[in-house]
Formats: structure tokens, sequence, C-alpha cells
């Protein structure tokens, strides 16, 4: 799954000056390949000494870095184009993204920490304060007419 990932993520990366909006999910996607990265040394490491020597730090790249980052690039592209937005990445999701990302190092860097728990209740306050802003943005939206006046 690594190289296959590494692959696709070589493959697929946009050429030259990418929207925003495209960006972010390249960017998503790029996760998925430090992920496998770290279940392959997490399984060598396994082998050898018998120890999960990087805890839970392989999930945290899937979970919080992979998923985390897909569902704010996607849930803004599909949100923009089907409220008639622009197809944009507002300031706000811009804002999420970043935060996700810093919560997804801060959650695999607990796995190495003095006092792990500390750091994850930090990074679990971190996604709050990410997602927040942008949840409010989305839900006025959907509550909201179009902004083109079409229906839906």
């Amino acid at each position: 799954m690594l190289v296959l990932t590494t692959y696709v993520c070589c493959r697929w990366w946009p050429r030259g000056r990418a929207p925003g909006i495209l960006l972010v999910l390249f960017l998503g996607l790029a996760w998925l390949p430090v992920t496998f990265a770290l279940f392959f040394a997490q399984s060598v490491a396994y082998l050898l000494t018998g120890v999960y020597m990087l805890g839970r730090a392989p999930a945290h790249a899937l979970f919080i870095g992979f998923f985390g980052s897909v569902l704010v690039a996607m849930v803004t592209r599909v949100t923009q184009g089907h409220s008639g937005r622009a197809l944009v990445m507002p300031k706000v999701a811009w804002y999420a993204f970043v935060a996700i990302q810093l919560v997804a190092v801060m959650r695999i860097g607990a796995e190495f920490a003095r006092v792990p728990m500390q750091w994850q209740a930090i990074a679990a306050v971190g996604w709050l304060v990410a997602l927040l802003p942008w949840v409010a943005r989305i839900g006025r939206i959907y509550l909201s007419p179009r902004m083109d006046g079409k229906p839906g």
C-alpha cells in the first residue's frame, strides 16, 4: 500500500499551479503514504522487537491526517458547488485545513511524548477549535437559499 499510494500521489499530483480547492485534496491524499510508511515501520519494529514502538501514530495519521483533511476538502468543495458559490477555498476552510494538519502532527507526536494523554487532550481541543468555525459556516450555508437563486 505504501508503494501504491506513493505512486498515485506522484502520478496524480497537479503539475503547475492548482486552485486551492483542488490542492487541499492532494495534500490530504499525501497523508496516505505517510500512514502506510508508519504502519510499515511499526510492523518491522514489531517483527524485530515484539513491541509496537509507534503506538497509535499510524492510526492518527490515517484518521486525523487523511480523513480529517479530506473531510474538510471534500465537504468544502461540495458545499461551495451545490450552494451556487464559487469553487474556491474560503478563509475559514483554509483555517480548518491547516489546523487539522497541526492536530494530526500533534496526535502523532503525542505517542512519543512523556505525557501522551496531555498532548492527546490538547489535540482533541485543537480538533474542536479547528472545525467549529468551519462547521458554523457550512451550517449557515445549508440553512440559506442558493446564492445563484436556483432551486436546491
